[in-house]
């Protein structure tokens, strides 16, 4: 009897940027109809310094906003990802260390992230794209802004 052949598992981050959901399709796609997709949202986590109350009422705040964004991401996507099996997740922390935590858990054979050209001084400061290229074990592909402005990665 042959082993049965490995699905293919694809880890993507979102945020509801134009780049994310061209990052979704592309997930979508590259996953197929046999491929199962995880869609991380990482949402930063409040300073300690500000005490219980507004703490806890900034974290819900950051918690609903994700959830809000993934729970809306199907109607605002392409159909590639309806034909997807996919799972969303919603972790707080460090978007880069979010998505390549999730990737090394659910053993993932690549990372998709839209890169949203933010510019110079951001660049030098670091994205999200560029840390994960950095501490990821797996491929990463990056969208970069100007395919998606083009519609290249569509």
């Amino acid at each position: 009897m042959a082993p049965a052949e490995r699905r293919p598992v694809i880890v993507v981050g979102y945020d509801g940027s134009e780049a994310s959901r061209a990052a979704v399709t592309v997930a979508a796609r590259r996953a197929g109809r046999r491929g199962r997709v995880f869609v991380v949202h990482a949402y930063e986590l409040p300073p300690d310094f500000l005490g219980s109350p507004n703490f806890d009422r900034l974290l819900s705040d950051r918690k609903d906003h994700g959830r809000a964004l993934l729970d809306a991401m199907p109607l605002t996507g392409s159909d590639e990802l309806l034909d997807t099996e996919y799972e969303t997740e919603l972790i707080g922390g460090p978007p880069a260390q979010a998505i390549a935590e999730v990737a090394r858990v659910r053993d993932a054979d690549e990372i998709v992230i839209g890169a949203r050209g933010l510019g110079r001084v951001r660049a030098l400061l670091g994205s999200v794209s560029q840390e994960l290229l950095h501490i990821a074990d797996r491929p990463v592909l990056v969208i970069p802004a100007a395919a998606v402005e083009r519609g290249g990665a569509e």
